[in-house]
C-alpha cells in the first residue's frame, strides 16, 4: 500500500516539474533537497561493528 503511495506522489511530482525548464527544474529540486532531513544511517560494511564484552568467569 505504501509503494502505491509512493509512486503516486513520485508521478505528480514529475508532472509538476515537467513543464519547468531544466534550470527551474534544477532549482525546485535543489530547494526540495535542502528541506528534507537526512541522517548519517550506515555505510554499507564501513561501520564498526560494536564489540562483544567478554562474559567474566566464576572463579
Amino acid at each position: 500500500m505504501i509503494q502505491k503511495k509512493t509512486l503516486a506522489a513520485l508521478e505528480k511530482v514529475i508532472m509538476a516539474l515537467a513543464p519547468l525548464d531544466p534550470e527551474a527544474r534544477r532549482q525546485v529540486i535543489e530547494a526540495t533537497h535542502n528541506l528534507v532531513e537526512i541522517g548519517m544511517g550506515r555505510r554499507q560494511g564501513q561501520d564498526a561493528k560494536p564489540a562483544k564484552k567478554m562474559a567474566k568467569s566464576k572463579r
